[in-house]
């Protein structure tokens, strides 16, 4: 028969569950998940699904778990105790100890096993003959967070076959959700008279041999065994991010805490004391700085540092600036060389941390510094992302969050971009799972130049997982203030945002590796735990202040920039065969589907042309791209000319309009 509404539960809670609350005070279904005690949550499950009468065996510490529970003003459901005086035997005596209450189909749970409300719909929706039990099973096996100690499953034709944790083949796992009736308990009264105990799971193998054990799929339902501390922290993260009943969202209208970002790091992590820096900013206070040599800069003439009397290669493949460094950061870093045999000056990075933490709102404390934005992406990545776990990335992007997130073992998921090459923040919210431990979004996006909009963004940041916002190219944008200020400011509302900055793009420092993430306080103490001393130069010190010192002509080279990158892009819409997408980077992306030539074989021929442009044949674009980074007017003409001359000997496949 099918099961349409089931109205009573029997959970069992008569365990003590040493492993999780060893020496807490209080029995393991009283141990709080993000402030609710496990049971309490379990319970509210239950009666979300119609479940209005439960029956909760009871022993160690039963007195105590009653008292909790009859004070629990949101559990609505009747509420029966059963005590289980043999408690320290195996689970299937405290069922036993209620097999009065199962005269009727029943719901079965653990008090150990967290679920979405999805799952037990499921085993109430199922197709059960009459005399069958069911149990509710998870076929993606990869996702259960403790294996070793998981009851595992062997189904075929939707019925159980084999059960246990030590068995051998097995193609599922046990949820610790039961569709149960008479049969089961009939069972183990029959077990516990043969040999004084009895398992559910000797239950289970008995009606199993019958045929009378239904496997039911758990489908993506959320679930989680928690019996051991690392899984309280999972379930805690899972809570987290998916709400009180483990859905696609929180539920209600709570806040998100910025110290709880602490529950995405792995223990190691959160347990590692920073690096003390005092006695480096003490020692600089009293030995003072050192200024005792001075240079004088080249000419602007010489600022592409080309060889006198050659013609170098046109660097259009690794979207520098074309523009060498200022006279005023040049003399910057010429001074900083006379204080190179000593270690970076704590003063100075604190300064440099309160100058660009200020422009967003925040203090000094929500800065961290790095040897470029791509130091910080490691940085994020060995900070949150344990091994095995993963990292949710839309592509195609900057492949440095792919591989440095396989390099510290975790699980790239990489999710597709729209056939317009926009994020997909649909897709993104899909692939997020218990696993997920942080999200990669780059805006302006590397290599289609695409950006995000805040409406998608905040979608993104309100399930509360740690979320990297890399501005590599914000300086970029048309509009001055959002190529200064961005998403920056979003900090201040989202503690799980982590706001990348570099200035390796339009500040035109990419050779000194200065780069900086904004951040939650808490976040940021995290990362400054995880990351190296002395990770910035004291040149690259300096010269990051002498080019904040320097906006006016930072501002300058912006705008000559943008005006580049269009005069560029419209030189590529005259060729036919070009598919052109301008975007808001320092760079201009072109399809080839219609262009007669690869990708490899384009960038092949411009070499030989003397220019050098980027090939996207391994970034998970579906079609044929190149890349072409927006450089000086006389590089950009080099490249036109050389484009023209290249594809004037490929037959294009057909011409269409152009973007």
């Amino acid at each position: 028969m099918k099961h349409r509404h089931i109205e009573r539960a029997i959970i069992l809670a008569a365990g003590r569950g040493s492993r999780l609350v060893a020496s807490k005070g209080h029995p393991k279904p009283l141990e709080p998940v993000a402030g609710v005690p496990l049971l309490v949550r379990i319970l509210r499950s239950l009666q979300s699904e119609g479940v209005r009468e439960a029956v909760v065996v009871i022993g160690y510490e039963g007195a105590q778990i009653r008292a909790a529970l009859e004070a629990d003003a949101s559990l609505l459901l009747r509420l029966h105790f059963v005590d289980n005086p043999a408690w320290e035997k195996s689970n299937g005596v405290s069922l036993l100890a209620a097999r009065a209450w199962v005269d009727r189909p029943c719901l079965l749970s653990m008090a150990d096993h967290l679920f979405a409300p999805e799952l037990v719909r499921s085993l109430v929706a199922a197709d059960v003959p009459r005399g069958s039990c069911a149990l509710a099973v998870d076929y993606d096996i990869p996702r259960c967070f403790d294996l070793d100690d998981a009851t595992k499953v062997q189904v075929e034709r939707g019925r159980i076959a084999s059960i246990g944790k030590e068995i051998e083949h097995y193609n599922a796992i046990d949820t610790g959700v039961f569709l149960i009736g008479p049969e089961l308990t009939d069972c183990l009264a029959r077990e516990y008279s043969r040999r004084g105990d009895a398992s559910l799971s000797d239950g289970v193998r008995a009606l199993a041999l019958a045929g009378k054990f239904q496997a039911i799929d758990a489908g993506d339902a959320r679930w989680i065994d928690v019996d051991t501390p690392e899984a309280h922290a999972r379930a805690e993260a899972m809570v987290r991010v998916f709400g009180a009943d483990l859905g696609d969202a929180p539920s209600g209208s709570s806040t998100i805490d910025g110290e709880s970002m602490e529950l995405f790091s792995p223990s190691w992590v959160r347990g590692a004391p920073p690096y003390r820096e005092e006695h480096f900013a003490l020692a600089d206070a009293s030995r003072g700085a050192r200024k005792d040599q001075t240079v004088v800069p080249p000419r602007d003439g010489a600022q592409h540092g080309r060889p006198n009397g050659a013609q170098a290669i046109a660097r259009l493949m690794s979207n520098e600036s074309p523009f060498a460094p200022s006279p005023r950061v040049i003399e910057a870093v010429v001074n900083a060389m006379t204080r190179g045999h000593l270690y970076p000056d704590a003063t100075l990075a604190e300064s440099l941390r309160a100058r660009l933490a200020a422009r967003a709102g925040l203090s000094a404390a929500s800065c961290v510094l790095g040897a470029g934005s791509s130091e910080l992406i490691d940085l994020i990545v060995r900070t949150f992302v344990a091994p095995g776990e993963e990292a949710v990335i839309s592509v195609p992007t900057f492949s440095m969050y792919e591989s440095r997130t396989r390099v510290c073992g975790g699980l790239p998921v990489l999710v597709p971009t729209t056939d317009e090459l926009s994020i997909d923040v649909d897709a993104v919210l899909a692939a997020i799972t218990e696993r997920s431990k942080i999200v990669f979004l780059c805006t302006p996006n590397n290599p289609t130049g695409s950006s995000i909009s805040e409406t998608a963004l905040r979608r993104v940041l309100r399930l509360g997982l740690p979320t990297v916002i890399d501005e590599a190219y914000i300086g970029f944008a048309a509009d001055p203030h959002e190529a200064e200020v961005g998403f920056s400011a979003i900090v201040r509302e989202f503690p799980n945002a982590i706001v990348l900055r570099t200035f390796s793009k339009d500040h035109g420092l990419a050779g000194l590796r200065v780069g900086y993430a904004l951040a939650n306080e808490h976040v940021a103490r995290l990362l400054q735990r995880t990351k190296l001393p002395w990770n910035v130069s004291v040149v690259a010190l300096a010269a990051a202040h002498a080019v904040l010192d320097d906006q006016d002509e930072v501002l300058r080279r912006r705008r000559i920039s943008r005006e580049n990158r269009t005069e560029l892009a419209d030189a590529f819409r005259s060729m036919p065969a070009l598919g052109v997408i301008e975007g808001d980077g320092n760079f201009v992306l072109l399809e080839l589907s219609e262009a007669g030539i690869s990708a490899d074989s384009l960038v092949r021929a411009m070499l030989t042309e003397g220019v050098l442009i980027r090939s996207l044949t391994s970034h998970h674009l579906k079609r044929d791209f190149v890349r072409v980074s927006v450089g000086s007017a006389e590089d950009n003409r080099r490249c036109i000319a050389a484009m023209v001359r290249v594809l004037a000997g490929v037959t294009p496949r057909q011409h269409r309009v152009r973007h």
